[in-house]
C-alpha cells in the first residue's frame, strides 16, 4: 500500500503526542516488504542488495521482520545513516525528508518491539577509569580526605546515554599519570602527617665537614658556606634559626634555599641580651618533599661566628576523625613506632590494598607494595614515611585508578561476583567504593540475593553519600549541570537581574525535586505534574511567590551547594495559578533551552523531545532558506517558524518540535513569567500532530502525562546507562521495556525504579559481545 509523503511521516510523529490508546501505524500499518523495502532497494539498491558482489554491507538481503532481527547493528546503522543524511551519497537519488525520517524512524520501532526475541542480554562493561567525582569521592572514603586534586585532572567527557562515567571516554591519557602521582603524594601527606621534624644542627656538624676543630662553632668567612641538606618527608611551612656573632666588626649572612635567596641577616653584634651571647636570627620557609639544599653564606666583607642551624617543621594537629584513620592506616598513633613495624606494615596494607582495590587482595599483591615499605625502610625512612610509600603505589595502580571486572568466557549470560556487584552498586548510588557492609555481604555470597539487594538500595539511598546520585545524574540528565558555566544568560542584556546565586539556585532546584521524590517515595511522573514547588529565599522571590505563601520547612535530605546558605533552606511551597511545578516550570530550564539572549521554541520543544521522551531530532538539512533579515525584524518567532514550516524540507521535523517550544512562551530566558514580548501578548498555544490544542505549561503537562509511557522509557534508558557506565544498543531495549512495564502497571516511585534497574539482568551480569568472542577464538 502506497502512501504519499505527508502521510507517510504524519503517520509517525502523530504518534508521539496522541493519546496512548492511539498505536503507531493502527490505521495504515507499513509494513516491511509492501512499504520500507521497496524505498530502499530504491535508494540504497545499487550497492546493499544482496545480488551485489563489490560491497559487503547487504541488508537488504533480510525479507522479512525476523530476518532483519538477526542483523540489528547493520540495522541500527541503516537507521542512523538516513538520519544523518550521510547515505545515500550525494551522488545518488535522495529520498525526501519524510522518506528519510520516517524509514528511520520504522526501523528504530521494529527492532525495539523485537528485542526481547534475542534473549536476555547483558552486555560487556569496559574496565574504566574512576572519573574525577569518583577518584575524589573515592579517596574521601578510603583516606577520610576531602581533597581537590581531581580539578588539576583532564576534564571527563561524556559518552552512551551522556554522562560522564561511560567507560569508553575514560581513557588515560599520559598527563594524567603524571596528575594521579602528585594527587598521591599531597593526598597522602593530608592523610598521614609525617613525623614532626625537629633538629639542631651544631655548626661543625654542617657541610663541608671541619676536620680541624673540635669546636662546636665554626668561622664563616667571606663568600664561604654553611650547608644542611635535609630530605623532607610532607609538603608545608618550616621554620629555621640561625645563631650567629660577629667576629670583630659587623657583617652580613645570607639564607638561600636551593640556591635561591630567602633571607639576609645583618649581623651587627647586637645581642637580644645582655652578656656576650649570639644572637637568634629567624626566618620561615615554604618546602616541597624531597631533599633541599639550605646554605648559610657570609655575603659580607667581615668574618661570622656560627653557633648552630636550628630547623623544624610545624605540626599539624589532627582531630579525633583525622586521629582515627591514622590510626586505622598505620597501626600506631602519630610519633610512635610499633614493636614490629613490618608485621604491622603487611596487616594494614592487606586491609588498604582489599579495600582500594574493592575486591580480597591477594599475597601476590602484598608482596608486591611491601617491596615498596621495604625499600624505604632500608634507607631508615620513618615507618608512616614506609608506608606512605606502599600506599603511594597502590593509589596509582590500575586495579585502584579503574574499576576492573573479570571477563566473561563466551557469549553466554554470566553473573558477576559479589564483589564486582557491590562495586557496580556503591558507584551507582555514592560513585564512591563499597562500605564494610556491602565487602562482609559480598564475602558472604550474600549480596545477589533479590532481598538483600532490595535492603542494600534503600540503606544507600538513605545515607548522605546518595547526594552524588542525585547530583551527577540529575545534572546530566537534564543538562542542568551546565548552568553557571557553558549555559549563561547574556550579561550585557540581563545586567542586574541575575546573580551567580541566582544560578545556583537554578541548578540546584530540580535536584531537591528529585531527592523529595526520592524521600517520601512519590510518583515519578510528578517531575512533570507536580502542582509545588522546592525553592529557596532567592528562588522564591525570582518566581514571584508571596513572602507569606505558606511553606512546608521539613528538613530536606538533599544538602544544596554551602554558596546557597545566605538564600536559606529549600522549602516546598504550594502552586496555585499553575505557573510553576515540575521540571518544565523550572527557571533552570528555561534557561537551558534558551540563547543567552532570547528564548527559542525550537531549542525548548526539542530539549523535551529528546531529553524527556528519547525522540531524536535529526540535525536539519542542508538546504534549509535563510528567512530574510527585513522580515526578521518585522515578526515574531512564531511567525518566522510559521514561514519556515511551509518550507518541504523544514515541515516535518518542525510540526514536531515546534509545538511543545511554543506552549512554553510565557517564560523568559531567566524563567520569569511574563504575559506580554515587546508589547504583545504572549501567545503560548500550541496544536501538536495529533490535531490537539493546548495552552501554556498546564496544556503542555497533560500532553505529557498522555506520553507517560514514553517518558518512563526515557527515564529507565537514562538510568540503566548511568548505572551501567556503558553506551546502551537496541540488544538493551529488552529489560528497558520491561522494566517499563512493571513501573507502569506497579510501582512507579523513583525507589522502584532504582531497585528495578538493579535487580535487572545487565546490571547483575557480563556476557562477550559478538566482536569480543570473535577475538578471543582467535
Amino acid at each position: 500500500m502506497k502512501y504519499s509523503q505527508a502521510k507517510y511521516f504524519l503517520a509517525l510523529i502523530a504518534f508521539t503526542f496522541s493519546p496512548p490508546e492511539i498505536h503507531l501505524y493502527a490505521k495504515e500499518p507499513l509494513q516491511y516488504q509492501e512499504d520500507i523495502r521497496p524505498k530502499l532497494v530504491t535508494f540504497c539498491g545499487d550497492c546493499h542488495s544482496p545480488e551485489d558482489s563489490e560491497h559487503d554491507v547487504k541488508f537488504l538481503q533480510a525479507k522479512n521482520v525476523a530476518e532483519m532481527s538477526q542483523m540489528r547493528s547493520i540495522w541500527n546503522s541503516v537507521a542512523e545513516q538516513l538520519r544523518n543524511r550521510t547515505m545515500p551519497p550525494p551522488d545518488e537519488t535522495q529520498p525526501s525528508e519524510a522518506e528519510r525520517l520516517g524509514v528511520a524512524e520504522w526501523i528504530d520501532q521494529t527492532l525495539q518491539q523485537t528485542a526481547c526475541e534475542q534473549g536476555p542480554f547483558a552486555g560487556s562493561i569496559t574496565s574504566r577509569r574512576l572519573n574525577r567525582t569518583e577518584y575524589t569521592n573515592t579517596i574521601r572514603d578510603l583516606l577520610g580526605v576531602r581533597t581537590e586534586a581531581a580539578v588539576r585532572f583532564p576534564v571527563d567527557g561524556s559518552g552512551g546515554e551522556g554522562f560522564d562515567n561511560n567507560g569508553e571516554t575514560l581513557f588515560l591519557p599520559p598527563i594524567l599519570m603524571e596528575r594521579y602521582l602528585e594527587a598521591a603524594e599531597e593526598i597522602l601527606d593530608v592523610a598521614l602527617p609525617s613525623p614532626s621534624i625537629k633538629i639542631t644542627i651544631p655548626a661543625n656538624q654542617l657541610l663541608p665537614p671541619d676536620k680541624n676543630s673540635d669546636s662546636a662553632t665554626r668561622i664563616l668567612e667571606p663568600k664561604k658556606s654553611l650547608r644542611l641538606v635535609p630530605r623532607i618527608y610532607s609538603a608545608g611551612q618550616h621554620f629555621v634559626r640561625v645563631r650567629a656573632q660577629p667576629v670583630e666588626k659587623s657583617t652580613t649572612l645570607t639564607f638561600k634555599v636551593d640556591g635561591i635567596v630567602v633571607e639576609r641577616f645583618a649581623i651587627d653584634g647586637k645581642p637580644k641580651f645582655e652578656g656576650d651571647f649570639p644572637v637568634n636570627y629567624d626566618t620561615s620557609i615554604q618546602l616541597s618533599r624531597g631533599f633541599h639544599t639550605l646554605e648559610i653564606r657570609c655575603t659580607g666583607e667581615e668574618n661570622a661566628s656560627v653557633t648552630f642551624l636550628h630547623f623544624k617543621q610545624n605540626d599539624k594537629e589532627l582531630n579525633q576523625d583525622q586521629l582515627r584513620v591514622y590510626e586505622k592506616l598505620t597501626g600506631t598513633s602519630p610519633g610512635k613506632i610499633p614493636e614490629n613495624p613490618r608485621s604491622v606494615a603487611i596487616q594494614k596494607l592487606k586491609a588498604f590494598i582489599s579495600q582500594a582495590f574493592r575486591r580480597p587482595a591477594v599475597s601476590t599483591e602484598v608482596d608486591k607494595f611491601m617491596s615498596l615499605y621495604d625499600r624505604a625502610a632500608k634507607r631508615d625512612d620513618p615507618h608512616v614515611e614506609a608506608l606512605k610509600l606502599a600506599f603511594k603505589g597502590v593509589l596509582v595502580s590500575s586495579p585502584f585508578l579503574f574499576r576492573v571486572e573479570s571477563l566473561p568466557e563466551s557469549q553466554s549470560l554470566e553473573p558477576i561476583s559479589d564483589f564486582e556487584l557491590a562495586s557496580r552498586l556503591s558507584y551507582f548510588l555514592w560513585g564512591s567504593l563499597p562500605d564494610d557492609e556491602l565487602f562482609e555481604l559480598s564475602a558472604e555470597r550474600h549480596l545477589n540475593e533479590d532481598t538483600i539487594l532490595k535492603e542494600q538500595v534503600d540503606r544507600m539511598l538513605n545515607d548522605s553519600r546518595a547526594d552524588y546520585f542525585i547530583d551527577e545524574f540529575v545534572g546530566q540528565w537534564l543538562g542542568t549541570r551546565d548552568i553557571g558555566g557553558r549555559v549563561a544568560p547574556d550579561t550585557s542584556k540581563f545586567k542586574g537581574e541575575f546573580t551567580t546565586e541566582l544560578l545556583l539556585g537554578f541548578r540546584e532546584e530540580p535536584n531537591q525535586l528529585f531527592a523529595y521524590l526520592l524521600q517520601n517515595n512519590h510518583s515519578l511522573m510528578e517531575l512533570i505534574t507536580a502542582d509545588y514547588v522546592i525553592v529557596n529565599k532567592r528562588l522564591r522571590k525570582h518566581y514571584g511567590f508571596d513572602e507569606e505563601e505558606k511553606s512546608d520547612k521539613q528538613d530536606w535530605p538533599w544538602s544544596p551547594n554551602p554558596q546557597l546558605s545566605k538564600d536559606g533552606p529549600f522549602e516546598k511551597v504550594a502552586v496555585t495559578n499553575g505557573q510553576r511545578g515540575g521540571v518544565l516550570g523550572m527557571g533552570g530550564v528555561h534557561l537551558l533551552t534558551s540563547y543567552p539572549n532570547r528564548t527559542s521554541p525550537v531549542l525548548r520543544g526539542g530539549w523535551i523531545l529528546e531529553t524527556l521522551l528519547g525522540i531524536r531530532v535529526p540535525n536539519p538539512p542542508p538546504d534549509i532558506p535563510e528567512l530574510s533579515k527585513s522580515k526578521k525584524g518585522k515578526m515574531t518567532i512564531r511567525e518566522q517558524l510559521a514561514m519556515h514550516r511551509d518550507h518541504p524540507s523544514c515541515s516535518a521535523c518542525h510540526n514536531l518540535i515546534d509545538p511543545p517550544g511554543f506552549a512554553l512562551d510565557h517564560f523568559d530566558v531567566l524563567g520569569r513569567w511574563q504575559e506580554e514580548q515587546e508589547g504583545k501578548p504572549i501567545d503560548a498555544t500550541a496544536t501538536f500532530p495529533s490535531g490537539e490544542t493546548v495552552d501554556g505549561l498546564e496544556g503542555l503537562k497533560t500532553i505529557m502525562v498522555q506520553r507517560k509511557p514514553e517518558f518512563y522509557r526515557q527515564l529507565t534508558r537514562k538510568m540503566l546507562g548511568f548505572a551501567l557506565g556503558r553506551s546502551l544498543d537496541d540488544r538493551d531495549d529488552c529489560v528497558i521495556n520491561q522494566i517499563t512495564e512493571d513501573i507502569l502497571n506497579n510501582d512507579d516511585s523513583l525507589r522502584n525504579l532504582i531497585k528495578s534497574v538493579v535487580l535487572s539482568t545487565p546490571f547483575r551480569n557480563r556476557q562477550l559481545s559478538p566482536d569480543e568472542a570473535s577475538n578471543a577464538t582467535e
